[in-house]
């Protein structure tokens, strides 16, 4: 595992720092061998095995895998591991590696108390798309504490935690969907109109909205 991270890091190290942005990462020639290294190790061994290097290697990858999130799904079939590295995402300094692990605690059926304590925390980071996705999430799994959470979101006056704010509600069923929606049109801004819209017309997010981290 750390040869093909390291493989990466090499790779990485050469790219000037003003063309790592969007989808850099996909550039890298080698993902094949790395995505072998990274799935040879969670199938090989049991994860108490694993060293903090092995550890470190690991939640790189995922976080370099940010665009099309392969590895943390993978990682997300084997509950073992998910719950065992799940800790340590929670701690990292990468919010491409927290908000993935966001977004399976919220679409896979891990043990509710691990999944929502976890996402409790993610919806405190710093990073706002972080902390939508754990928002997300918590709406998903229909935490008791995702609508008063809508609330502290809606109040941050930030136009995609608000979108995320529609869809959450939307989820819950909540009887003040209705109200917000009112809201958002009041707001006037674009994005946040045409999701009020949508979910009024009863349509499923596309990829223009919720999920979009170059407005965040």
């Amino acid at each position: 595992m750390s040869t093909a991270v390291n493989a990466f890091r090499r790779w990485a190290s050469e790219r000037p720092v003003d063309e790592r942005s969007g989808e850099w990462e996909c550039d890298y020639a080698k993902w094949p061998e790395l995505n072998a290294a990274f799935l040879t190790h969670i199938t090989t061994g049991p994860p108490r095995a694993s060293t903090a290097g092995d550890i470190a290697d690991l939640l790189y990858a995922i976080g370099r895998d940010n665009e099309t999130a392969y590895l943390v799904r993978e990682l997300a079939r084997r509950e073992d591991w998910f719950l065992f590295l799940l800790p340590h995402a929670l701690a990292v300094n990468d919010p491409d590696v927290k908000w993935q692990f966001a977004v399976q605690l919220g679409v896979e059926k891990f043990p509710f108390f691990a999944a929502e304590s976890a996402l409790l925390k993610l919806v405190q980071d710093e990073h706002e798309y972080v902390r939508r996705m754990a928002l997300q999430g918590l709406g998903r799994m229909a935490s008791p504490h995702a609508e008063p959470l809508c609330i502290r979101a809606w109040e941050s006056n930030h136009e995609y935690q608000r979108i995320m704010v529609l869809w959450v509600l939307k989820e819950l069923k909540s009887r003040n969907l209705h109200e917000y929606i009112l809201l958002a049109k009041a707001d006037g801004r674009e994005f946040l109109m045409r999701n009020a819209a949508e979910i009024e017309n009863g349509m499923a997010p596309s990829d223009s909205q919720v999920d979009r981290r170059q407005h965040t």
